[in-house]
């Protein structure tokens, strides 16, 4: 049967100053732990171990509309990003960078997904050096944000990009590094710029969420399985989102959704696990632009905190207390266009730290420091 449309109803208050239930880290700059220095407008940023040595290393996509260098900075096990290397030999403009084992080989390889031109694929020679491997036909276009994930149950990574203009394609992954050709996902979509996944209506299938901006709706794409989704549009959420984040905010077992907004105020949506939604809380400031927006369990406490990059702003974190309500907190420095946030565990202790790929200055990553300390 196929999945209703997600139901939105009532109005949301701003929300500020909750007690959390545990106390949240302390999150201090550090000069050592700047990165890019040359503020090459870093468009995305993404996780993973390169090199097989443990810890977390650094995937950069840089230059958003005009040409730069990407490049995988190598942690030396305490968060410094000491060495880089490019990823391939030819500058372009890229928004997104997504790390994952393409080819099955054990190794991260990564997806440069670019603006107006064809997302290209790096193969990992499993020391760490990454080759072209190849355009992915038919990906070219205004892409702004992108997936890597098995959609299609094939156990292997599968890309989805959203285009500001020209909606959003699901090339499923061979295994071998290469893609198939796109499959184009119903709906209008207009203005997407955000994707986030989750199984929304439990029936054992990842679905998707993508945030759209240009006064579009923003839209839950239903995996029915067999190459078969349905678009349903979230009534009252026409606007400008940027982005979107999914993950179970209440801890009632269901996923619901974040829906990051240019206008700084970003709207919780509630699931109650049958692919409709209630909306919860409205989380951050008006007349602060959202870039970025992600989400992790920050201070240990069992549920998922909220982290917002911003534009011309300090960024900040948002602490949930448990019923998904959530407090602020302003974090020292990190303005200048944060377009994209990942998040850690950058020197081994436990905690989640801070990487955020800033388009007019250097990138920072912001370690974790336990309250108190």
């Amino acid at each position: 049967m196929r999945p209703a449309r997600p139901l939105i109803a009532g109005t949301a208050a701003l929300v500020s100053g909750l007690a959390a239930s545990a106390e949240p880290p302390v999150y201090e700059a550090n000069a050592f732990l700047l990165f890019d220095l040359e503020a090459r407008l870093s468009a995305g940023v993404d996780l993973a171990d390169a090199d097989g040595d443990g810890d977390l290393d650094v995937f950069l996509a840089n230059g958003r509309h005009w040409a730069q260098p990407d490049l995988v900075y190598f942690n030396i096990g305490n968060g410094r990003l000491a060495t880089a290397r490019p990823l391939g030999t030819e500058y372009g403009p890229s928004y997104i960078v997504r790390a994952g084992d393409v080819d099955g080989d054990g190794d991260v390889d990564a997806v440069v997904v670019r603006d107006s031109v064809p997302a290209q694929v790096f193969l990992n020679d499993g020391e760490a050096t990454f080759t072209l491997a190849g355009d992915i036909p038919e990906s070219d276009g205004p892409a702004r944000n992108a997936l890597l994930r098995d959609l299609t149950g094939n156990g292997t990574p599968d890309l989805v990009t959203v285009q500001r203009r020209g909606g959003v394609r699901l090339f499923e992954g061979n295994g071998d590094g290469s893609f198939a050709a796109p499959l184009v996902m119903p709906g209008e979509l207009t203005g997407s710029t955000g994707v986030a996944a989750a199984d929304f209506n439990r029936d054992g299938r990842t679905d998707l969420v993508i945030a759209c901006r240009d006064g579009g709706q923003s839209v839950i794409l239903f995996n029915m399985g067999e190459d078969d989704w349905v678009d349903a549009p979230i009534s009252g959420s026409a606007g400008d989102h940027r982005q979107a984040v999914a993950g179970d905010f209440n801890r009632d077992g269901h996923a619901d959704i974040v829906l990051g907004s240019t206008s700084g105020v970003s709207t919780l949506l509630l699931g109650d696990g049958g692919g409709n939604f209630m909306p919860g809380v409205s989380v951050g400031e008006a007349g602060r632009t959202v870039l970025s927006l992600a989400a992790a369990d920050l201070d240990g406490d069992g549920d998922l905190d909220l982290v917002e990059g911003a534009d011309e702003q300090s960024n900040r974190i948002y602490i949930n207390d448990g019923r998904a309500r959530f407090s602020a907190i302003t974090l020292p420095d990190t303005r200048d266009n944060t377009y994209s946030i990942a998040l850690g565990d950058m020197n081994g202790d436990g905690l989640t730290d801070l990487v955020f790929a800033n388009s007019s200055a250097a990138n920072v990553v912001m370690l974790a420091q336990p309250a108190g300390e």
